[in-house]
């Protein structure tokens, strides 16, 4: 039974109100029932004191600690500040409870006490892990220690190995251009593509655990296998500067194999991070015994709450049989007393407690219902708001996955298309066309570093503004280079955000670029009308295995897929496009190294082409034919008066060797 105006009252307000009831009636019966209602008043003002509060508060640190642990769930998933600053506000709250529960304790059973003194002790050890974590999650070395070896040991050898093999071929291209010199700089190159793949496989599996990349790394390691076996037979043909180029990658390439098989352990265990582990096995299941401790403590105080009512009610019922018709009267209105408050207190706990269990189960679409003002409807309010928060923490984590699945389906056969054109201007326009689709950008430009410093528009698109320059558009790009430096004070220029991401090497993301009014963005945003709005920019910078800058890819607007509305580039998107970035820039190096050999075979072509003809003519002036017919010539200019330098005009040519 539910009454509208006492659902708005609160806890205090309604035990109050039934309660001077209760104890109007004992005293209306007092000449004739003092024994049996003073042992009915005890109870019920024990249960006024302590069992209610008992059961309130406990019930209150129950919804604190699941929120906690919401909010320590949700900084390690997302790592967002505001999950952060979020449970610090609900630890601070659940201590207040747990400070009034070790106030009511000396009250309660001795079995509860016993439960509330290891709730606490509990809570000590509990207390030291989210810190811990939290420090451990703001470091991905200390986190993920399978990344901390590749990005340490795995690109120090790794680098080293890319490095020197690049000497190797350089000292290589030196060499005469015999035809064993050019088969052995082929097997250089197969050895440095097929190491450099290598690489990007292992890197791919360490950022992913996705074991695609498992394979790309396992295949490419027996390919570079064979061409090292091959070019280590060849050790002999080599100069002692490359023998000595040879044996430092030797020592850096074993040292790199024995990396992986570390990797690959700590990835396929369930410690690959350390946060995630240290949550899962200490903190959780320290949670989950105070949780369950707390839920045990407010069942109990709800059992010993009715059994008190009980006592309360059976005392008071002994009285009315002495009073007669008042002892009757006063059961009846205790009876109703009774149902009414353990509907509108005790009923909608349970209710909340069976919610509980049902998320517990999984079920995060369950909610509580809202059914008075009290303190236990803003508690329902409160539980409803933190399983909102679990159920949009669920779909991030489906977001981040399906990131994930576009990465491995979308951006990875995008580098293999890129790696296999042979166009460079459709090379370049792949490049930046596929990234603005990916990203579902509105515009896209893609720059070039010139060698005086400049960054060239080479790839424009803009869908807005229905702008295309460069590649198959057909229209030459008109915007003007973008300096590095100032042309004058030859000081960097940190007001354009694309050069500021050539020279520094490093992303410039911008979350809003058009409130940036300091900020320089040449390009279509210099020369566009107020039609068009930058919102979100990112600039990423194409970086070769040197870590030296080739060009720039710059995209603003990204939209959301079902809405179209424009949104930032959030990290997981930038590290994508990195990545992306990376596959782009071997696909040019490729292409450029490419070019260049053909250069270099047309140019010796050239050379063995001049020495051929040389030859030939020496081997034409040294015959006795040449010889005599040159003696003869020199006769006939001796006879003939034409042959003298006075010799009038129109005589006959003379010969001349």
């Amino acid at each position: 039974m539910k009454i509208g105006w006492l659902n708005n009252l609160k806890i205090g307000t309604k035990l109050t109100i039934g309660f001077g009831i209760l104890v109007a009636l004992a005293l209306l019966g007092a000449g004739l029932s003092y024994l049996g209602s003073r042992r009915a008043t005890q109870e019920i003002s024990h249960t006024d004191e302590v069992r209610v509060p008992t059961a309130l508060v406990a019930a209150r640190a129950q919804a604190d600690l699941l929120r906690v642990q919401a909010d320590v769930r949700g900084y390690l998933a997302l790592g967002d500040q505001e999950f952060r600053d979020s449970y610090h506000q609900d630890v601070e709250a659940f201590e207040g409870h747990l400070r009034d529960l070790m106030v009511l304790a000396p009250k309660l059973e001795p079995a509860d006490q016993a439960r509330l003194q290891q709730i606490n002790i509990t809570y000590q050890q509990w207390s030291l892990n989210p810190e811990k974590l939290f420090d451990l999650r703001d470091d991905q070395l200390e986190r993920e220690p399978a990344y901390a070896i590749f990005a340490t040991d795995g690109l120090r050898r790794g680098g080293s190995v890319l490095i020197d093999t690049g000497k190797l071929i350089d000292e290589q291209g030196l060499q005469t251009p015999t035809a064993e010199n050019q088969a052995l700089l082929a097997e250089m190159a197969r050895f440095q593509g097929s190491f450099s793949a290598m690489l990007s496989g292992l890197r791919g599996y360490v950022t992913t655990r996705n074991r695609t990349f498992r394979g790309e790394y396992e295949a490419n390691r027996d390919l570079n296998q064979l061409a090292w076996d091959s070019l280590r037979a060849k050790r002999d043909s080599l100069t002692p500067r490359q023998q000595a180029l040879l044996d430092s990658i030797t020592a850096n390439r074993d040292a790199f194999l024995q990396l992986p098989d570390q990797i690959f352990a700590i990835l396929e265990s369930d410690r690959w991070r350390q946060d995630l582990y240290l949550f899962r096995s200490e903190a959780l299941p320290l949670a989950a015994n105070m949780l369950q401790a707390l839920s045990t403590l407010t069942e109990n105080q709800q059992d010993q709450l009715s059994a008190d009512l009980d006592r309360g009610k059976q005392s008071l019922s002994n009285a009315n049989l002495q009073t007669l018709a008042g002892g009757a009267i006063a059961v009846l209105l205790g009876v109703l007393l009774a149902i009414l408050f353990r509907e509108n207190i005790a009923g909608p706990i349970r209710r909340l407690t069976a919610v509980a269990q049902q998320i517990r189960g999984g079920d995060l679409d369950a909610r509580a219902q809202v059914e008075s003002s009290d303190e236990i409807g803003t508690l329902a309010g409160a539980f409803n708001s933190m399983t909102g928060q679990l159920q949009d923490t669920l779909d991030q984590t489906r977001m981040e996955k399906k990131r994930a699945d576009d990465l491995l389906h979308v951006v990875i056969p995008i580098g293999v298309d890129l790696s296999a054109e042979k166009d460079f201007d459709r090379l370049l326009e792949k490049i930046l066309v596929e990234a603005k689709n990916f990203c579902r950008a509105d515009s896209g430009i893609l720059f070039l570093r010139t060698e005086t410093d400049e960054l060239e528009h080479v790839i424009v698109r803009n869908d807005k503004l229905a702008i295309s320059m460069g590649g198959s558009a057909g229209h030459k790009v008109s915007f003007p280079a973008v300096p590095l430096y100032d042309a004058t004070t030859h000081v960097a220029r940190d007001h354009n955000p694309v050069a500021l991401a050539a020279r520094s090497g490093k992303s410039v993301n911008l979350r809003d670029a058009a409130e940036m009014a300091e900020l320089d963005f040449s390009g279509i945003a210099a020369h566009a009308d107020d039609a068009y709005r930058a919102d979100s920019f990112l600039a990423i910078p194409l970086k070769n295995s040197d870590d030296h800058v080739l060009g720039v890819l710059q995209l603003a607007n990204a939209q959301e897929p079902e809405t179209g509305r424009v949104t930032p580039f959030d990290a997981n998107l930038q590290q994508m496009m990195e990545s992306y970035s990376s596959l782009a820039v071997a696909a040019l190096e490729a292409y450029i190294r490419e070019q260049g050999l053909r250069q270099q075979i047309q140019q010796l072509r050239i050379e063995i082409d001049e020495v051929k003809r040389q030859k030939q003519v020496e081997e034409i002036v040294g015959t006795d034919f040449f010889q005599d017919l040159q003696a003869k010539a020199q006769a006939i200019r001796t006879r003939s008066p034409r042959a003298r330098p006075d010799a009038p005009a129109g005589g006959a040519p003379v010969l001349q060797p």
